[in-house]
């Protein structure tokens, strides 16, 4: 006996495909939870290996989305391997494919379906998990559609990264983590804001191979902590601040990430006019200020481990012989 006809399995966008694919997006409005997704923006791609270690998100959506994992979270779960403590947590969200194409992540080269590589921050743990696996035919084809993606995701172990997506919450993973260098300014003039760019050189901003990003200054110390370098700062060169900010006529204050003042209120709120950067010449600084992680135990493993081997003979795995 054939299919019943008043049902159309096989069109494109069917008025059943999408009473089924609304019925499934207000479950997940129901019984979800909102997440930012964050997409990954690859600055420069090993075309070997295919993976990009500078790689950086500078935009974060929120959506809903379900959680399937409901018995806890799956993987290797936290153990101790030859790198000292590892957590590899999983966990699997379900997103409609419908309320993804809404995010309109379709620049860059990216189509209408989430990528490996990009991360969900997780708020219930305040948790970033980097999407390992995407799963596009979960629910197989009811009425002859695909309504969902299964995400499988993985606790993102943080390497570096630039997060700049003006989330405060999401923005601080990166100047908590990230490798920094502080440093001890002299006598100077201005104030530097976090989140705002510094370099040195004479040639300005745009043309310095010497730059970084503002992550704290503490102005009553002359301490100053910069993040996501390029090139290699020194002792001997003016530090410079390259700011993002611009004031109005009115008092108000309007935050621009590129320098530019083509703004949509431009025309009816004033002249605009940039904000004078801080200057201020560099004493010292320490380029060994890495954050330390409160339950990793390598430098304990080592120093045991250094007790066990005696590395004074020429094969210390030998049985005693030496040799």
């Amino acid at each position: 006996m054939a299919t019943n006809h008043y049902f159309n399995h096989y069109g494109t966008n069917t008025p059943d495909q999408r009473l089924v694919e609304s019925i499934v997006i207000e479950s997940i409005k129901s019984f979800g939870i909102d997440v930012h997704y964050m997409p990954r923006t690859e600055v420069n791609t090993d075309s070997i290996y295919g993976e990009d270690r500078i790689s950086k998100f500078e935009d974060a959506r929120m959506v809903e989305v379900y959680i399937k994992s409901i018995d806890g979270f799956e993987g290797d779960g936290t153990f101790v391997s030859n790198f000292g403590l590892e957590v590899r947590d999983q966990i699997t969200f379900t997103i409609a494919r419908r309320r993804f194409i809404d995010l309109n992540f379709e620049t860059g080269n990216r189509d209408k379906e989430p990528l490996e590589g990009d991360l969900i921050f997780f708020p219930l743990s305040d948790s970033l998990f980097e999407i390992k696996h995407v799963q596009d035919t979960n629910v197989f084809y009811q009425m002859g559609g695909l309504q969902t993606f299964d995400l499988v995701c993985e606790l993102f172990e943080y390497g570096d990264e630039a997060i700049d997506t003006g989330i405060e919450e999401l923005d601080k993973i990166e100047r908590e983590e990230s490798y920094s260098i502080k440093f001890t300014l002299g006598t100077g003039a201005g104030t530097f804001t976090v989140g705002e760019q510094v370099y040195q050189g004479s040639t300005g901003y745009a043309n310095s191979a010497i730059k970084g990003e503002v992550f704290d200054w503490n102005s009553s110390t002359s301490l100053l902590t910069v993040g996501n370098i390029i090139g290699t700062f020194d002792e001997d060169n003016q530090m410079y601040e390259y700011p993002f900010s611009i004031a109005l006529e009115d008092d108000t204050t309007l935050l621009l990430d590129d320098g530019t003042t083509n703004t949509p209120n431009s025309s009816t709120e004033g002249k605009l006019f940039f904000e004078s950067g801080a200057s201020y010449a560099t004493t010292s600084f320490d380029d060994k200020v890495i954050s330390t992680d409160a339950y990793a135990n390598n430098v304990g493993i080592e120093t045991v481990a250094d007790g066990i081997l005696d590395f004074s003979e020429g094969n210390p795995f030998s049985e005693g012989t030496g040799y």
